[in-house]
């Protein structure tokens, strides 16, 4: 369960993003008050038609969440069509392979220390959002077909 602390700076940071440039490229929406989870809707600047729903969900506010793309009609986290391919992406297996993420670090607990270990940061939630959508703009190559 989140404290009050992280409940309170995960709501400031929400409000924040509305001054970054690129929030006029997603769709925000809050998930459950009493949790520490967001759903953004996004796109690559290399296909702006593909529309895709990750959903944010950070059970510490100073560790990194989990980062899951949902089917937008279904809702479910497992169908590999509802996530994009890019760097780091392991569509078939439901996760990212990045050192910003919770299922990242799962598979690499070496990660933990040296270059790869999650900093301290001021705003996590921008951090993660700004980290993937350089991912999905610089690297994304299509939509996952299993």
């Amino acid at each position: 369960m989140a404290s009050e602390l992280d409940l309170m700076l995960f709501q400031q940071h929400l409000e924040e993003l509305r001054a970054l440039p690129q929030v006029d490229r997603w769709t925000v929406k809050r998930g459950d008050p009493a949790a520490l989870d967001v759903t953004v809707d996004l796109s690559s600047r290399k296909a702006p038609q593909e529309l895709y729903r990750v959903r944010l969900r950070w059970t510490d506010y100073a560790k990194p969440p989990s980062v899951k793309f949902i089917d937008m009609p279904t809702g479910s986290e497992t169908e590999a069509r509802a996530w994009p391919v890019f760097d780091g992406s392991r569509p078939t297996s439901f996760f990212i392979c990045v050192p910003f993420t919770q299922e990242g670090f799962a598979h690499h607990p070496e990660w933990a220390a040296g270059i790869n270990a999650y900093p301290v940061l001021e705003d996590p939630l921008q951090y993660v959002l700004l980290n993937l959508q350089s991912l999905l703009d610089i690297t994304y190559t299509g939509r996952c077909q299993p």
